[in-house]
């Protein structure tokens, strides 16, 4: 995950803030859904942002361990989070409903399809998300396992620029 602070994210931050009608002060973060390797990486991580933006993309997965290891703070139910693409330019805001910190090899196949991603198959989950979660294990210097644990974040799109009245719905 990419984290910025901008003024251009700040004032995206006012905004939903105003249109959905809660204090600039809620808890909150900006950040990419996954830390970019290559060019290619980085078409895909805003593909990610583009779906969660269509509100199709209701869920993500991280390694329990990142927030350690990259010292990130654990987001927290009710959380909103200012979803990035790459570059910094926020896309929308998301509120984090559940959390459920699981093995890798336990990640049932509701989640899986909740993450909006290829097919919505557990099969394809645990592909595409296995090879990014060993990447991250050897850039850690870990031996990656299917049993390690993986924080489940489930979460509403609550505010897309220019549609107040979806805003109002969700909130």
């Amino acid at each position: 995950m990419l984290r910025f602070d901008t003024p251009l994210i700040s004032s995206f931050w006012q905004s939903a803030c105003a249109d959905l009608g809660i204090p600039c002060d809620s808890h909150h973060c900006a950040c990419t859904f996954a830390e970019p390797r290559n060019p290619v990486r980085i078409q895909a991580i805003d593909a990610l942002s583009e779906l969660a933006l269509s509100g199709q993309k209701r869920g993500t997965a991280h390694l329990e361990m990142q927030f350690r290891e990259d010292n990130i703070p654990m987001r927290e139910i009710g959380d909103y989070w200012i979803v990035l693409k790459c570059d910094g330019t926020p896309m929308c805001v998301v509120r984090i409903i559940a959390i459920e910190i699981v093995p890798f090899n336990q990640v049932g196949p509701e989640f899986a399809a909740s993450e909006g991603e290829g097919d919505l198959s557990r099969r394809y989950w645990r592909e595409a998300h296995g090879a990014y979660f060993q990447a991250q294990c050897d850039r850690w210097g870990v031996t990656w396992r299917d049993d390690l644990l993986v924080v489940c974040e489930n979460f509403l799109t609550v505010y897309r620029p220019g549609n107040s009245a979806m805003t109002k719905r969700q909130s």
